[in-house]
């Protein structure tokens, strides 16, 4: 006989997602419903069969109605049958493991009939199924980070259907998410900076990553105050709120929450309720408050107004890429991507590239890529990672250190304007180039000479696009660059760079003139290095700023080619420093807001060494 049971009021969601890279797209089904006991005494609920009307045909799903409940004996939670006494309301929801992988396009409808102790029939109701639309424009949201602000070899991890429900269901679709890179030292993926041991919050990559809203929307919560969990791997007891430092934010008709972060890290004109935000602004860092392990990101989407309550809803993504990590063969950012196109996260771990340009070896949007050290075998490789990945070459320095040449250079975004790059020409092939790139529209923006062997070998950048009048020569003796220098700087030709070998303890001389105000100019080109310090200091108080530094190797000691100019942004240099030291100094001035101006480096005791300056 049927029973006196009021039909379920679901709330029904559908995302997409794809169970790995290059598969389909599927959707992903979750429920939440509220069941009334209109009977007279209490019913004890038994399954919840899903089935399917509509193309394509789907076979039903069974999953027992059951509800976790604490054991007091042995404080082990237990699944139970859910009881409803007379007269009350209960809701009950999906676990993760519940969700239903659907193909796309999905049925149109589907059918949920429920089980009773007792009951003969089930109570049933149809409903309409269609896949879930964000209410944002463009159909999906942003990804919450940026991938400028990654470390190199850093992506982004996430995993769908992880998530546990949580009290009110509302996280079926909730997303942790951490930063991740390969770790060689153990020969897999690891969340935590090298030889870290996840001890401390600063071992974890994610730690202080920026947060962005992922649409535009107001502020209809947020915390600010909460310290950062300092105990990783657990969390007893709970702290209050669950979120710790977060935003909730109002995207449309829902409210998406941005949990977990760093105190006092929250954007301050976004600290109060109403605040507008656009899409991409800062919310703050990621960090390790309220109820949280580790450093993560959490979020999570409800439909409401209010935070809290609501049913809950998927975060698709677009402008983001997805790939299962086992498909990446690390360090190289190659393979079978997946861009997302209103799409949430695969079941399988993930790497995330959240860029709309495929990923590549180095992040877009910085300010500069440096490499310095860098073995001539693997130069080419090195410019061609950075090039393919939106920069192009604006410094180049060759040098040898036992025999072995390696190479420093940086790169910025490319602009826009053609360039060309070459290094290990002879002096007849870097003629040719520079005659054929200048017929071209070319002008030349560095020169630069190096030993391999016992031969000269020169590297050049050629830019296409306005200049100023430059003129240039190579191959020189100390003596005739003196002549030249002297003829040219007396025309009003100031140097933008003298780059000096001696192979044989034989000076050669190439150099770069342009004719601009520089307010007055100093240039030597054989200096030792405490020679060069005398220099520096002695310019410096006359209000000259290092513009151009080379390094060469003559008589076995190291000396140094040196521009000083008048009009020149002020700039901060370092001399003498071993790689630790430079990649220590490089990593400070560029957390400082300063760019690398130029780098050199040169042999001194059997060992690299490195001077820069920053600007």
């Amino acid at each position: 006989m049927p029973w006196n049971l009021k039909n379920p009021a679901p709330s029904c969601s559908c995302r997409w997602s794809r169970k790995r890279a290059g598969a389909e797209p599927t959707g992903h089904l979750a429920l939440k419903i509220k069941v009334t006991n209109n009977e007279s005494k209490t019913i004890t609920l038994k399954n919840l069969v899903v089935s399917f009307i509509g193309a394509p045909a789907l076979p039903a799903v069974t999953i027992p109605v059951q509800v976790g409940i604490k054991n007091p004996m042995t404080q082990v939670i237990e699944m139970k049958d859910l009881q409803i006494a007379a007269g009350a309301s209960a809701a009950w929801f999906f676990q993760p493991a519940n969700n239903i992988t659907l193909p796309l396009p999905a049925p149109g409808q589907i059918k949920m009939s429920l089980s009773a102790d007792g009951f003969a029939d089930p109570v049933s109701t149809t409903m309409p199924l269609k896949a879930h639309q964000s209410p944002v424009p463009g159909g999906s949201y942003e990804f919450p980070a940026m991938a400028h602000d990654f470390r190199i070899g850093e992506y982004w991890s996430g995993q769908g259907e992880t998530h546990a429900s949580a009290g009110d269901g509302s996280q079926l679709f909730a997303y942790d998410m951490g930063v991740m890179a390969f770790d060689k030292a153990i020969n897999g993926w690891n969340d935590k900076l090298p030889g870290m041991d996840g001890s401390k919050n600063e071992h974890y990559r994610i730690w202080g990553k920026p947060i962005y809203a992922m649409a535009d929307g107001s502020v209809i919560g947020f915390k600010n105050d909460m310290p950062s969990n300092t105990e990783m791997g657990t969390q007893v007891p709970t702290p209050d709120p669950v979120e710790g430092n977060h935003f909730w934010l109002q995207h449309g008709d829902e409210a998406v929450l941005y949990a977990h972060m760093q105190p006092g890290s929250l954007t301050a004109k976004f600290a109060k309720l109403g605040a507008a935000i656009k899409r991409g602004e800062l919310l703050g860092l990621a960090g390790n408050s309220g109820n949280s392990t580790n450093p993560h990101l959490h979020i999570h989407a409800i439909e409401a107004s209010k935070p809290w309550g609501g049913p809950l809803r998927p975060v698709p993504f677009r402008n983001t890429f997805m790939i299962d990590r086992s498909a990446l063969t690390p360090p190289s950012p190659a393979g079978k991507w997946v861009k997302a196109e209103d799409q949430g996260f695969a079941t399988t771990p993930m790497a995330i590239w959240p860029a709309a340009t495929a990923p590549a070896w180095y992040p877009p949007g910085w300010a500069e890529v440096t490499r310095s050290g860098i073995p001539e075998a693997l130069y080419q490789t090195e410019v061609d990672h950075a090039t393919s990945a939106g920069y192009r070459p604006v410094w180049v320095d060759g040098y040898a250190v036992n025999g072995q040449v390696f190479f420093n250079a940086i790169f910025h975004r490319n602009d826009g304007n053609p360039w060309a790059a070459r290094h290990g020409m002879s002096a007849a092939q870097y003629q040719a180039e520079f005659d054929a790139r200048s017929g071209q529209g070319f002008h030349l923006h560095q020169v630069e000479t190096y030993v391999s062997g016992s031969e000269v070998r020169y590297a050049s950048i050629f830019i296409k696009g306005a200049a100023t009048a430059r003129t240039a020569y190579h191959g020189l003796t100390q003596a005739q660059h003196q002549a030249k220098f002297n003829a040219l700087t007396a025309d009003g030709w100031r140097p933008l760079n003298i780059s000096v070998v001696s192979p044989g303890n034989n000076l050669c001389y190439a150099g770069l003139y342009e004719k601009h105000d520089v307010g007055g100019f100093f240039a030597k080109s054989f200096l030792t290095l405490a020679e060069y310090q005398t220099q520096f200091t002695a310019n410096t108080s006359a209000g000259r700023q290092l513009m151009y530094l080379n390094a060469y190797t003559h008589a076995g000691t190291p000396h140094f080619t040196a521009i000083w100019e008048q009009n020149a942004p002020a700039v901060l240099a370092r001399h003498g420093q071993d790689a630790a030291q430079f990649q220590a100094e490089f990593n400070k001035q560029l957390s400082e807001g300063r760019l690398t101006r130029f780098v050199t480096g040169y042999e001194e005791n059997g060992g690299q060494r490195f001077g820069a300056a920053w600007a």
